[in-house]
């Protein structure tokens, strides 16, 4: 329990760092507002890293990702980032997300993504590492991300 509420605590410090939605200058130049660059963030062990990509259901019928899981993070959940009535920005556990058929989720940064807490490997640029999907009809779906800025 302890563990838990540590972690807990230590990931709600890091959330703010790991899905901020500054971008360097260098994105903004080679990336177009609607390109994703599918990666996980570099991240010591122990922290908190962000997973981004594009999934689409290529089921004829709507399809629910009911959970995300990685062996390198104790916890694993899809977030939406918001902007609150005072322009703050925020985020919220979404425990499902309803996939129409064709549809396209774009998980990214400053929107829907995957955060990893309590990472128990380091995340080094060059690695990859692999963020299974767990849909109510497609079954496992296993996105394999390299790790990058």
């Amino acid at each position: 329990m302890r563990k838990t509420v540590f972690l807990l605590l230590i990931s709600g410090l890091m959330l703010s760092v790991a899905c901020t939605n500054q971008k360097t200058e260098k994105e903004n130049v080679n990336e177009e507002p609607d390109v994703i660059k599918e990666r996980v963030r570099p991240a010591a062990s122990g922290g908190t890293s962000a997973a981004y990509f594009v999934y689409t259901n290529s089921l004829d019928k709507a399809d629910t990702l009911r959970s995300v899981e990685a062996d390198f993070a104790d916890m694993v959940q899809v977030h939406e980032s918001y902007e609150t009535e005072d322009g703050m920005m925020g985020m919220r556990e979404q425990k499902e997300v309803v996939v129409q058929p064709g549809q396209e989720i774009r998980f990214r940064q400053g929107g829907l993504h995957i955060m990893l807490m309590g990472l128990n490997q380091e995340l080094q640029a060059g690695d990859s590492v692999a963020v299974r999907l767990k849909f109510a009809e497609a079954g496992e779906v296993v996105k394999k991300l390299p790790v990058q800025p």
